[in-house]
């Protein structure tokens, strides 16, 4: 890169011990020396091996816990993660809802893994503010919510807590835990309750103290917030779901197509 007739190297410094430790073990992953939740090495057996300190050892594992490859069982170990990247794909996800009982679940399953839902609440409450906002309802109007955690192989996978306008689904199939196939989507349909569009505002933070509990993952390691509003023709929102997923376990795909420029074709 030239200045005015000066030359500036550009010197990248060369990685650390612990840096480049992490790099052979994540190729040690990658390449099956070390599958899927299969217990990694010890720091003592790796310090040996590799003729480094465990210090050094321990520093390159750090990076990939933070990085989710890798997760710390108390008392048991260090165990490469044992799950798949799960795509969350917009377009189809909920287009194939109708072959289980959520698109969540056909996610997972489609993956050859073991969907489970696990409900923590399901009943009236009322609406806080983001809730509200979502919703286009007033602050305390009552709304129905649905609290869940959902897993793929007994693991966490997300937080999803989804809310409805109590006057629209009290007494519905969506009070009850099981909704059965196609989801809360087609119970709504069966109320004449059409939903034809979807909005999502994605986000990416550190967990909370909660949901690092919950979702099993360091306190390093980023997470997906996402608000998911689904609405009907008339541009009525009927349900406000919150999503928490571990950033490392998930790949959000969004695709669209390329539409005409509409300043181009204002008169």
């Amino acid at each position: 890169m030239s200045y005015v007739g000066v030359t500036v190297a550009m010197i990248q410094a060369p990685k650390s011990q612990y840096e480049q430790i992490a790099d052979l073990l994540r190729a040690r992953i990658a390449d099956g020396t070390y599958p899927p939740g299969s217990l990694l090495p010890s720091e003592p057996e790796l310090s040996a091996e590799l003729g480094l300190s465990r210090v050094t050892v321990n520093r390159a594992i750090g990076l990939l816990r933070a990085q989710g490859l890798v997760r710390v069982r108390r008392g048991a170990g260090t165990y490469v993660r044992s799950l798949p990247t799960i795509v969350r794909d917009a377009r189809t996800r909920y287009a194939r809802r109708n072959r289980g009982t959520g698109a969540g679940a056909v996610e997972v399953t489609e993956l050859d893994l073991q969907s489970r839902t696990d409900y923590t609440e399901i009943g009236r409450t009322t609406a806080t503010a983001p809730v509200a906002q979502a919703l286009g309802i007033t602050e305390g109007d009552d709304v129905l919510v649905r609290r869940r955690v959902l897993y793929a192989n007994d693991e966490p996978t997300q937080i999803a807590d989804s809310y409805y306008p109590w006057h629209m689904v009290a007494g519905s199939a969506l009070v009850q835990a099981e909704t059965g196939v196609g989801g809360s989507y087609s119970r709504l349909a069966e109320m004449g309750i059409d939903v034809v569009r979807f909005t999502e505002d994605v986000n990416v933070r550190m967990p909370t103290d909660h949901e690092r509990v919950v979702l099993q993952v360091e306190g390093s390691q980023p997470v997906f917030d996402i608000v998911h509003i689904a609405w009907t023709a008339d541009k009525t929102p009927v349900e406000a779901a919150f999503h928490v997923m571990p950033g490392h376990l998930w790949t959000l795909r969004y695709d669209w197509d390329d539409p005409p420029d509409e300043l181009e074709l204002m008169p």
